[in-house]
């Protein structure tokens, strides 16, 4: 009786912490576009996610050249479906820039709050490593491909799980201050599936 008590203690923990995983994470969007230092920029980010029922959302975001080789955005929206309000912080460090025959590389670290479903909150904390290369298509106009690993932790209603994912995208600068993206985000652990886009203007 004593070893069946235990079994299902342990069977109902497990449930309960299925129960709360939920799953989210922040695109890439224009992480690997690197803003110089005193300059910045603005984004808007629409989604659709395929992963926990489904959701559409839109986040601003702004960036802010804070260094020679790093980056600060904040940002802030809204969604349907599983995933409500959200704010957060990414802090991207630049290390290998994107130069003539070198492919440039990056790690952004993230902090994102949800507001999910049944008024629970999600705190997601994330690294970022990406590679991308820039290539030339006109005087003003360029694409740069991407490719990123988001990897980290969710933690809600005292319970945590791991997430990951891999991220595939594209960033075209159309003129000299717009730009549009387009990216694919398929789950591997404990995260969303989605496809997103957005313009972002730089100053």
């Amino acid at each position: 009786m004593k070893k069946l008590n235990i079994a299902l203690i342990l069977m109902g923990c497990s449930l309960f912490n299925t129960s709360l995983t939920r799953q989210a994470q922040a695109g890439v969007f224009n992480i690997p576009e690197f803003v110089e230092q005193k300059s910045w920029s603005v984004g808007l980010e629409p989604e659709a996610t395929f992963t926990s029922g489904g959701s559409f959302s839109n986040t601003v975001k702004f960036t802010y050249g804070i260094a020679s080789l790093s980056n600060l955005q904040v940002g802030l929206g809204t969604g349907s479906g599983t995933r409500g309000f959200r704010t957060g912080a990414t802090y991207t460090f630049d290390f290998i820039p994107d130069l003539e025959g070198q492919i440039g590389a990056g790690l952004a670290m993230q902090a994102y709050y949800y507001k999910m479903q049944a008024a629970v909150g999600q705190t997601e904390m994330t690294l970022y490593p990406y590679l991308h290369k820039q290539f030339s298509s006109g005087a003003i106009s360029s694409w740069d491909p991407y490719i990123a690993l988001p990897f980290g932790m969710a933690l809600s209603a005292g319970a945590y799980h791991t997430i990951s994912q891999l991220v595939f995208g594209s960033y075209f600068q159309t003129s000299k201050n717009f730009g549009i993206n387009g990216e694919v985000g398929m789950n591997m652990k404990g995260a969303d599936t989605y496809i997103s886009g957005g313009i972002t203007y730089r100053d």
